[in-house]
């Protein structure tokens, strides 16, 4: 039996809201359900394989501490090794540290809790249960340091840590008993991926020097700063989707708080203003329109916004071609190698934080037989904020939980001809 979830996002506390540990006493619930009587359902192993950004090193405060402000080169994801912060700390260390603090929070210690609790249980009954990780691109610096990978290893009770001092965790990996492809999927994602998972992306610098720092801006600004509520409630900026988005999403914020707009504004704008000016940000804009310029046009406010601006500035081709690139996976499932050579017949993904299951191909095979090929995404466990579809002038967002994972079967094990499972559900909180 094999089990596959993605983008959990697990922080060090300093961002956004995390989903509540509980979800993973929920899930092993189910799980434990659907185990059942191993001797009825012939499930003697079960790999829960954790398709990357598990644990989010990107989204953290630490990169803004204040012996990182150096205006030109702070320490970021694409920094050299032997760049330094004013007390010493180069990219390793805030790494490690990053790590230690996610590692150290309670709520992510019973969210191992519950898995290691599920171990013990399965193993009560004769099922063997590991843990199997793959890298995404909130992950990918846990994988560049072997102290790293050692720690996190050994938090999710990996039976040998110590192997990952010379190993990586894979990118992506077939599972040949199931007939499974699967990667995180920000391998297709211009924003998220360079070209080399060992390096930084747009995507890193959009988090770290936009989304993460607004909500900052804000809790030090003078006039906002008596606005309480604020502040946390803009540390859920990056569980806007999509990305471009986020301006009618700030705009709603101001909505309900009378007198604060043009402030919001102006710091959003300076931010922008910033971020498109990183030495990192500008080696990224190529000769014509690009991602850079289209980003551009797109994530800025101004103090006559009005959401049929925005649908101008999105209905832009460039703009459409990026949104489609960005929701539209379906074809790069369809060409993987493995897939069109019949080695697999099912492709998943995480990534996107949007669950799906799209048919691609039937192809006939010998002996009269077909293989159906189909393309999951696996969601997310995080909370989602998405546009209303009616009264879209006042920039309303609604918001909910998310937990997805996908369950695979053995032809011996389970149902006669059950090949998978997918579980979905959200959690809301609404008023």
């Amino acid at each position: 039996m094999l089990v596959f979830l993605s983008d959990v996002h697990l922080t060090d506390g300093s961002s956004g809201t995390t989903i509540d540990p509980r979800a993973f006493n929920k899930f092993c619930r189910i799980l434990e359900d659907v185990v059942g009587d191993p001797k009825e359902s012939n499930i003697k192993n079960l790999e829960i394989a954790l398709l990357g950004d598990i644990f989010d090193a990107i989204r953290s405060n630490l990169w803004l501490r204040p012996e990182n402000d150096h205006p030109e080169s702070p320490i970021r994801p694409w920094s050299t090794a032997t760049e330094v912060d004013r007390t010493g700390w180069n990219l390793q260390r805030y790494t490690e540290e990053i790590v230690e603090k996610i590692i150290g929070q309670p709520g992510n210690i019973d969210v191992i809790r519950y898995l290691k609790e599920f171990q013990g249980y399965c193993a009560g009954l004769g099922v063997d249960v590991q843990l199997f990780y793959l890298i995404g691109n909130h992950d990918w610096l846990i994988n560049r340091y072997a102290s790293t990978r050692q720690k996190i290893a050994q938090f999710l009770g990996m039976p040998d840590p110590q192997f990952y001092a010379t190993n990586r965790f894979p990118y992506d990996r077939v599972f040949e008993s199931y007939r499974v492809m699967a990667r995180h999927g920000d391998y297709y994602d211009q924003l998220n991926y360079d070209g080399d998972r060992d390096a930084s992306s747009l995507g890193d610098a959009i988090v770290i020097d936009l989304l993460n720092r607004f909500p900052e801006a804000v809790r030090k600004d003078p006039v906002l700063a008596p606005h309480t509520d604020l502040y946390n409630q803009l540390k859920e900026i990056d569980n806007v989707r999509p990305l471009l988005e986020i301006p009618a999403w700030i705009q709603g914020v101001c909505n309900y708080r009378p007198g604060v707009e043009e402030r919001m504004h102006g710091i959003w704008n300076d931010l922008v203003d910033n971020f498109f000016k990183l030495k990192f940000v500008k080696d990224h804009d190529r000769f014509g329109p690009d991602v850079v310029d289209f980003l551009e046009m797109g994530m800025r406010l101004s103090s006559n916004f009005s959401f049929g601006r925005l649908q101008e500035i999105l209905g832009h081709w460039g703009i459409r071609h990026l949104y489609q690139k960005a929701d539209d996976y379906r074809r790069f499932a369809y060409n993987e190698a493995p897939l069109k050579n019949n080695l697999v017949r099912y492709v998943v993904y995480g990534h996107t934080h949007h669950t799906e299951q799209i048919p691609l191909d039937i192809v006939p095979i010998p002996q009269n037989d077909i293989i159906e090929k189909v393309y999951f995404n696996t969601g997310t466990w995080r909370k989602v904020f998405e546009h209303t579809t009616f009264d879209q002038e006042n920039c309303e967002f609604i918001g909910w939980h998310v937990m997805t994972f996908i369950v695979f079967y053995l032809e011996e094990e389970k149902e006669r001809d059950r090949n998978y499972e997918v579980w979905s559900a959200s959690l809301g909180y609404g008023k």
